[in-house]
């Protein structure tokens, strides 16, 4: 039995990879709703004035030890359970 060179062995695998993420992408795509699609694009966008995306800002969060510091988190973990993704079924 001959069995294919790593460079081709590489490549199929390389081409099965690409084809299964693809698949994936799709069905992730077709599972998120069209209005949590279009807020994660506009959320994406980096507002006038601002460094960072609504993403970043929210994985950064507070830098600080302190009771204020432990409020701005807890916000943060209120707009980020608002943001809607508990709504996409992945399973």
């Amino acid at each position: 039995m001959l069995l294919p060179g790593v460079t081709t062995l590489a490549r199929m695998v390389a081409a099965a990879r690409s084809e299964e993420n693809d698949r994936l992408h799709a069905a992730l795509y077709e599972a998120v709703p069209y209005d949590l699609r279009t807020e994660v694009v506009r959320l994406l966008e980096v507002p006038e004035k601002k460094r960072v995306s609504e993403p970043e800002r929210l994985r950064l969060g507070p830098m600080g030890v302190s009771g204020r510091a432990m409020e701005l988190a807890l916000d943060r973990a209120r707009e980020v359970r608002g943001l809607g993704a508990g709504a996409v079924d992945a399973g």
